[in-house]
């Protein structure tokens, strides 16, 4: 495995456009294990890729997801006025991001 250096910037925001769409798929909004489950899904991410660890022991996939919410709800994409319910904004439903 290699390991990624600084240069190449955050991980995670590979996950803005996939988290988004995958929030549309579910109709809105879904729980983090709904939204995470169908990105994977959504991108075939390999078992090896959802299953690498942290230091800490916590996965690094789902690490890379929240981060992406973390900034998703900065912008005003995502609500997070409700605990363990991810809800796309009317701002999000009309957004639309990838990474070409």
């Amino acid at each position: 495995m290699t390991r990624k250096t600084k240069s190449e910037g955050p991980q995670f925001v590979r996950y803005f456009g996939p988290l988004l769409d995958a929030l549309r798929a579910l109709g809105g909004s879904g729980t983090p294990d709904e939204v995470v489950e169908r990105i994977a899904c959504d991108l075939a991410l390999p078992d090896e890729l959802q299953n690498e660890v942290l230091p800490s022991d916590q996965s690094r996939y789902r690490n890379q997801v929240a981060w992406a919410r973390y900034y998703l709800v900065r912008m005003g994409l995502l609500d997070s006025s409700k605990r363990g319910v991810w809800t796309l904004t009317e701002k999000g439903r009309a957004t639309s991001l990838s990474l070409d």
